[in-house]
């Protein structure tokens, strides 16, 4: 860890404070005022730094408060002891700091300008309005300040700066920059939380942090981002910054640490209530310091101001302080008119954690609600301390729901096994069979046993059974890849049933989105989106399947070429869940393949490469997702062994591939294949794709297996792509068809068409190898220039997506005598296979790969296989 911190995210300030002393902009220096902590020191310190160093000789006071109780205290350095008349004191401190060499001017810093005795800010002034002196001076924020030095700012001589606190995304940077490797996102967005920016109370907390052991480099793991830093475990402030903290809160009066203590325990909470519990004048003085805030809006909800505030009034309460004030909170809450989901969730916790007797339906309801704001974990812990109070069948309903967001199968399927056991209506066995049914599928991707419980459900004696097993019956086809069965099962559903469980229309909506996505009937999803939105708005008990319905949505979205309108839904579910521990994984591999699909490789492979250690390691279908989308990544930036690598890492993470993701997982071996050199290869995978999607009516996701195929320099995809236009909605099939009809026709013309198609849908990965391959053509008829032009767009397009590397752009911008063929051939012999290796793996005879060889050596001159190989590398 870097033993100096850097300074992170003030280039802005800098440039302002540089134009404000040297009179750029008109002003005669500048004043930075901002709460304690936020960096104002440093700030100034680094800006008289700056300054043309060489012409300007710099002056640095620091006001404190001893040294406010003397005269001129702050510049006691420059004050002459043997002049008696304080006005000659004050001209000899004034001559000494505006003195400069020949050649140079002199610059004054004033640190903490607000602590400044009387005289010592009328010396500021002075070299201010008399032009002597341009001088930088930093105010903390809500501390009253002498008059001489507010003037300053107010009458216009120096520009005022409010500096806030870092960003989270500049907190981030600063942290990365200090640990020397990339830092985990959750911890990331914690260290944040806690801090808000504050660089004084980031810098002790993650010393201690690290120190402690808590903050560390995870261990190295397959496919993903090697020494990333991840922090587990509650923060725990360092001595030395309960001391800073502690230096703001002691001197305060009792009645305003009261109200501290009460938002310690309970924040946020309505002004009203804040007040109840302590002192409304005591409210208001927490205020005027600058100590809370409050919020305008609703009932104005009162929070700290700060994180670290809470933490050290909790430190400093006792065990038995802190369960009253719970208690008082817990029953404020529970008096309180018009609650809200987040009232009913705090009032439990501080039932729970006061001592209190707690209602088992009480705590029920709360874990329902905790579900609904994507908190599994704490709808755990109520729901057991539910149970252990005596709570039945729904406590353990939650309770199962919650594990499997958790993705803690096992689990899952011992509690539903047990509650089997129990008295249970007809109804409650069939919710029990679903979230069997759910768990079996989607966690343990155990499809067949999935069947089977719902072949058993099916002779419970309930009204129409049948109709109510509908929605289950429809997911499990759409899982198993079996769209247009999934449809009809889903929409039979809704007629045969006049008021179906939540848990059928829930599934059966899901299998219509999958169904539709995967035929290709893109414009009915949105309606069904918008009642899956509903269902799960109404119910906190569905809400477990909001994530993955959302991916489901956005794949449709993705396949049929709405990429623009894939990446704003997926963005606006990854803002959503920004505070949600359990979903923050989910939702950044849908932004991520979001972003894949976009063509903006960097920050897909940033956010894929993340372990998303606050969610644990997830199981099921998400492996699967997360793993392809990554390994895309890789291979479509050129780096083929990190694919290769994160390939097996899969294979042996899911030994069972999801059935209905199989053209999907085809597709990604495909593209490793090709980053490898294996082109042919790679060819034939993603016919593989095509043909296994073609099986199963998955059409749209034939369309891109073909697509990707003339991606990779096949030229026979034309004729069956053009009858899939007929078939699959949206952009993406028609630039398909005319990208494989011009490949095959030789037409550069409409290569350069089938580009602009795919940059207007926003696809500009594909654009990019439509336009690559447009200028080989050019280049194959001898049209040189028009070659250079279409090459020049696919640059472009190349350094949109971060520097993307795919078989048809390294040969566009590569052009060489070589065949595609030779280069295939010479690129494996470079990795080191033999010629029987590349024999076997091109499916040819070894005479073959040496005849290959043989022509290229001819055609380059090069003898040697390495030599051969370094005519495949990436062009500068």
């Amino acid at each position: 860890m870097a033993r100096v911190w850097p300074l992170v995210g003030r280039a802005e300030e800098l440039g302002l404070i540089n134009a404000a002393v040297t009179g750029a902009d008109g002003y005669r220096g500048v004043v930075i005022a901002g709460a304690a902590g936020v960096g104002k020191s440093r700030l100034a310190r680094r800006a008289l730094a700056n300054v043309h160093p060489g012409r300007w000789e710099s002056r640095w006071a620091r006001a404190t408060t001893s040294a406010r109780t003397l005269p001129l205290g702050a510049f006691a350095e420059w004050t002459d002891v043997g002049t008696a008349d304080a006005m000659s004191v004050v001209r000899g401190v004034i001559d000494h700091l505006s003195d400069h060499p020949v050649g140079a001017r002199a610059i004054v810093g004033v640190d903490d300008a607000h602590l400044l005795d009387d005289l010592s800010a009328f010396v500021v002034l002075q070299l201010v309005q008399r032009r002597l002196s341009p001088v930088v001076v930093t105010v903390r924020t809500g501390e009253p300040v002498p008059d001489a030095v507010s003037a300053l700012w107010k009458d216009g001589y120096l520009q005022r700066i409010e500096l806030q606190p870092l960003s989270e995304a500049e907190t981030a940077e600063l942290v990365t920059t200090v640990l020397g490797g990339p830092l985990d996102p959750a911890a990331a967005r914690r260290l944040w939380n806690v801090t808000r920016g504050n660089t004084l109370y980031l810098r002790h907390l993650v010393e201690q942090e690290v120190a402690s052991g808590r903050l560390t480099p995870s261990p190295e793991a397959p496919g993903l981002s090697a020494g990333v830093w991840v922090w587990d475990g509650p923060p725990t402030a360092s001595p030395g910054l309960a001391d800073l903290i502690g230096a703001q809160l002691d001197t305060l009066p009792p009645a305003v640490g009261a109200v501290l203590d009460v938002l310690a325990v309970g924040e946020p909470l309505p002004e009203q209530i804040l007040a109840d519990l302590t002192d409304v004048g005591a409210v208001e003085d927490a205020h005027a310091l600058g100590l809370i805030s409050v919020d305008q809006a609703g009932r104005h909800p009162v929070r700290l101001a700060h994180p670290l505030y809470g933490e050290d009034r909790r430190a400093r309460a006792t065990p038995l302080r802190l369960r009253r004030l719970r208690a008082d909170i817990a029953e404020a809450l529970g008096a309180m008119e018009n609650s809200d989901v987040r009232d009913l969730v705090r009032r439990a916790v501080l039932i729970l954690e006061s001592g209190l007797t707690a209602d088992p339906v009480l705590l029920t309801e709360a874990a329902t609600a905790a579900l609904g704001l994507f908190d599994p974990e704490l709808a755990v812990r109520l729901c057991k301390a539910a149970i252990t109070d005596g709570a039945g069948y729904d406590a353990h309903l939650i309770l199962t729901i919650a594990l499997t967001m958790l993705s803690r199968g096992e689990e899952v399927e011992q509690v539903l096994t047990q509650l089997l056991g129990r008295p249970l209506t007809d109804g409650q066995r069939i919710d029990v069979a679903y979230l069997r049914l759910a768990n079996l599928l989607w966690i343990l991707n155990r499809p067949e046993e999935a069947e089977a419980v719902l072949l058993e459900a099916s002779e419970v004696p309930a009204p129409n059974a049948h109709g109510v097993l509908a929605g289950g019956r429809a997911i499990i086809h759409a899982f198993n890849g079996n769209p247009r069965e999934a449809i009809e099962a889903a929409q039979c559903a809704a007629p045969r049933t006049p008021d179906p469980p939540e848990l059928s229309q829930m599934w059966a909506l899901g299998a219509l989105l999958i169904a539709l996505g995967d035929t290709g009937r893109t414009s009915e999803i949105a309606t069904i989106a918008a009642c899956a939105r509903d269902l799960m708005t109404a119910s906190p008990r569905v809400s477990i399947v909001r994530l993955p319905f959302h991916e489901f949505h956005i794949r449709g979205l993705r396949l049929a070429g709405y990429v623009r309108e894939a990446t704003d839904v997926a963005t606006r579910i990854y803002d959503e869940t920004s505070e949600a521990g359990w979903a923050q994984g989910l939702s950044s591999i849908i932004k991520g393949q979001a972003e894949l699909t976009a063509g903006h490789l960097g920050a897909a492979r940033k956010r894929l490469e993340q372990r998303f250690t606050s969610a644990g390691i997830p199981n099921g279908y998400i492996p699967t997702i997360w793993y392809c989308a990554l390994i895309q990544c890789q291979a479509m930036s050129g780096d083929g062994t990190s694919a290769a690598e994160t390939l097996r890492a899969l294979d042996t993470w899911c030994q069972t591939t999801v059935p209905y993701l199989k053209p999907e997982y085809l597709l990604t071996q495909a593209w490793v294949a090709a980053a490898t050199g294996a082109t042919t290869e790679a060819i034939a995978l993603a016919h593989r794709g095509a043909q296994c999607a073609a099986e199963q009516d998955q059409h749209a996701h034939e369309v891109i297996c073909l697509h990707t195929a003339t991606r990779f320099g096949d030229s026979t995809t034309a004729p069956r792509l053009r009858e899939l236009v007929e078939q699959v909605e949206g952009p993406r099939a028609p630039a398909a068809a005319l990208h494989a009809t011009a490949l095959d026709a030789g037409d550069a013309g409409g290569l350069l068409d089938a580009s602009g198609q795919f940059e207007d849908m926003g696809d500009l990965l594909s654009a990019m190898d439509a336009a690559a391959h447009a200028a080989t053509t050019h280049r194959r008829h001898a049209r040189n220039g028009s070659a250079l032009t279409a090459a020049a767009r696919a640059r472009r397009l190349a350094d949109a997506c971060d520097s993307a590397r795919t078989p048809a752009l390294t040969e566009a911008l590569q052009p060489s005598p070589l065949t595609a063929r030779q280069r295939e051939i010479i690129t494996l012999a470079a990795q080191g296979l033999s010629n029987k290796q590349i024999a076997e793996k091109l499916i040819v005879s070894v005479r073959t790969v040496e005849g290959h060889l043989y022509r290229a050596s001819r055609k380059t001159g090069l003898t040697g296989r390495d030599d051969l190989g370094g005519l495949t590398d990436d062009p500068p």
